[in-house]
């Protein structure tokens, strides 16, 4: 049976403390940054859950605290999920305030940021994996890349990341721990980055029309997608495997395919994982749920919903059979 990539290591780790001198220090370890506190507390509660799976970082907040900080630039792309609480940013002129159930990205300058009795979920993704995303959608060479302001760019859009960045908090580590899992939901929270926060993308001018690719090209590209399967892949990386651009190769695909290279190595991953299916024996262990995440599915009933759709009969009654 195909295995795909290895497993990779998801690190966690927690701190609950009510010693302001320890939350000082794991806030310095996180941002880089020193706080000050605010007045003491005799409820002063500080609690912080980190998780890394690869370039995709999750953290969780619970703090019974007032502070502040000086910080900024921060170089990587960071998003926090007000759940409870307060909190503001300072920088230059603007003073902006972020209330439970709104978002907002780390300032592009140097600022000050404060929090009262905040609770919220952070996202974190280094900004090249944004940037690769951002030159597949809209071609800008990646060192022009950057986010241009830390509020989304509509109430819409704020309810998109508040979903996504509750979906991620909620998956397993046998979820974030698949290779092919992962790369989907980095790029994953990267595309939706880019929809949701004011970017470059967004004010790029003039799109030239891709240059046009040969059919051998989309050949090529195929017969890539079909043996890297079993590994994380994106558009970009098949692009200059075959010596071409990624919206250039997108257009090729989609005229001479009539689907995206992405939905084409869906396409592939759902036949390896019925294949495996076929292949399985439920009685050594063998379930639904960690042949879909093998070929790159994180929830299980979309897995189903998809192999309903291509084979007419759910997973495990292929498992089963």
């Amino acid at each position: 049976m195909t295995t795909g990539a290895d497993i990779v290591p998801v690190v966690r780790h927690e701190l609950v403390t009510r010693e302001p001198d320890v939350a000082c220090q794991a806030i310095l370890a996180l941002t880089g940054h020193q706080a000050i506190l605010g007045s003491p507390r005799h409820d002063f509660r500080f609690a912080l859950r980190t998780t890394q799976a690869g370039p995709l970082g999750l953290d969780r907040m619970a703090h019974l605290m007032e502070a502040r900080s000086q910080t900024g630039p921060y170089a990587d792309f960071m998003a926090v999920h007000v759940v409870r609480g307060r909190l503001g940013l300072a920088s230059g002129q603007a003073d902006v305030r972020t209330p439970p159930g709104s978002v907002r990205t780390s300032a592009p300058t140097p600022s000050w940021v404060s929090w009262t009795d905040l609770s919220g979920m952070v996202v974190r993704l280094p900004i090249e994996r944004v940037a690769l995303v951002a030159a597949v959608r809209a071609e800008p060479a990646p060192p022009t890349f950057r986010f241009l302001g830390p509020t989304p760019v509509s109430p819409a859009m704020v309810q998109a990341w508040v979903r996504l960045s509750s979906f991620l908090h909620g998956l397993s580590d046998d979820a974030l721990g698949q290779p092919l899992v992962q790369a989907s939901l980095v790029d994953l929270a990267a595309t939706t980055a880019l929809a949701v926060f004011p970017n470059t993308t967004m004010t790029a001018g003039y799109l030239p029309q891709p240059s046009r690719v040969a059919p051998a090209v989309v050949r090529r590209a195929r017969a890539y997608l079909d043996e890297h399967a079993a590994e994380p892949v994106t558009v970009a990386q098949v692009a200059a495997a075959c010596g071409v651009g990624a919206r250039a190769l997108q257009a090729a695909f989609q005229r001479h395919v009539g689907q995206s290279p992405l939905t084409y190595l869906r396409q592939v991953r759902l036949a390896r994982a019925h294949r495996d299916l076929t292949a399985a024996d439920p009685a050594e262990g063998a379930t639904v749920a960690a042949v879909a995440r093998r070929w790159g599915w994180a929830n299980p009933g979309r897995f189903a919903a998809a192999y309903r759709e291509e084979y007419g009969r759910q997973p495990s009654e292929t498992l089963w059979d």
